[in-house]
């Protein structure tokens, strides 16, 4: 380590966004910055159920997409491990086996930060996913028994952009930041990926309200960092960049989960009945002529199948909202400051299974 070394386009305007930021990051020169900008565009665009979110103008849309898949299928998670914890640093496969392990001998683990049943909007508001797993030939479904909070104290590392180059007499580090341990350069990648998280791509450098920062958490070892309580620079130089280092202990909320399975078959045709049966909220059926309009357009075969309309709500909509199980939660516009999100929720209509989403736009 030394000083100053260490170290056709689319109509919809959002539509000939997402082309452009697409068709700029072929051509530009791609920094790891730059495509971190460029991936915070696309992913600005993106709906937690892997949907493009296209802003239709309308304060209510329904937004339909049908199943290539049986719903076993569609809510199975082959892998685990790969499902990434709640922390910018993720943790190894191996502590994520261990709470695995300790699920399927005792049926019931406590998880720190590994939400292994995934959330999705509904309103104000999550709901769990669900979630089939498969160990040893036999189908589970994996249930949240238990959800809390808790505050803790840990130190955390963060990189703050600069728009100055660091002083002369400063340590500077730079990539690949050879002289750190494998879990120490883990952290400062995260952490410079973290100045960029959320960025859309257009409205110029990033800003936030609060620093972006790494947590040590249980997955990461202070005690073994040499990133705190002082790290070895004061400075990073990054792809242009310069970023001045920032470490503190802070007192952070820290989630945790406890899981239970419900044993569900030995066979996929198990796991599709059980899907059947316990994932759907509703057939939709004997609906009145305008709920049935609604729902028409609402998984008509375009590119973009959709209903929309402004508020007060119709009744066909109202209709709907209700059969889903999503009129009870829907506050009157005006309750909403942004927009939000019913997600997720799977009915049948006319033989065929849908996921239907309700996006509210104040």
């Amino acid at each position: 380590m030394k000083s100053r070394s260490y170290l056709d386009t689319p109509k919809d305007p959002n539509r000939r966004r997402l082309v452009a930021t697409a068709q700029m990051a072929h051509t530009m020169d791609c920094s790891r910055r730059s495509l971190l900008q460029w991936a915070g565009a696309v992913a600005g665009l993106a709906t937690t159920a892997g949907c493009i979110d296209i802003g239709s103008g309308s304060d209510y849309t329904l937004v339909s997409s049908d199943f290539d898949r049986s719903l076993g299928a569609e809510y199975l998670v082959p892998e685990p491990v790969e499902l990434p914890a709640s922390t910018r640093v993720d943790y190894t496969d191996e502590r994520k086996q261990q709470y695995l392990d300790e699920l399927f001998e005792r049926g019931r683990v406590t998880a720190v930060q590994w939400p292994l049943v995934r959330r999705q909007s509904w309103g104000t508001e999550t709901q769990p996913r669900p979630t089939f797993v498969q160990h040893e030939g036999t189908y589970y479904e994996i249930q949240v028994a238990e959800a809390r909070r808790y505050d803790r104290e840990r130190w955390v590392f963060a990189c703050k952009r600069i728009d100055e180059t660091a002083p002369d007499d400063a340590t500077v580090a730079t990539a690949p930041f050879d002289s750190l341990s494998e879990q120490d350069r883990n952290v400062v990648d995260a952490a410079l990926d973290a100045v960029y998280a959320g960025h859309d791509g257009f409205l110029g450098d990033p800003e936030f309200d609060e620093l972006q920062t790494v947590q040590f958490h249980e997955g990461l070892s202070a005690e073994e960092s040499d990133l705190v309580p002082t790290p070895p620079f004061e400075y990073i130089e990054s792809e242009r960049e310069t970023f001045r280092v920032v470490t503190e202990q802070r007192t952070v909320s820290v989630p945790e989960w406890t899981y239970t399975l419900e044993r569900v078959g030995d066979s996929r045709e198990e796991l599709d009945a059980y899907a059947s049966d316990t994932v759907p909220k509703t057939r939709l059926a004997d609906l009145s002529e305008s709920a049935r309009n609604v729902l028409d357009a609402a998984v008509s075969e375009e590119d973009r199948p959709t209903y929309e309309e402004d508020s007060p709500l119709s009744e066909g909509l109202t209709e709907v909202l209700e059969a889903l199980g999503i009129a009870d939660d829907l506050q009157s516009l005006d309750a909403y400051e942004e927009r939000t999100a019913f997600r997720g929720t799977v009915a049948s209509y006319e033989g065929v299974w849908y996921r239907f989403d309700l996006l509210v736009e104040p």
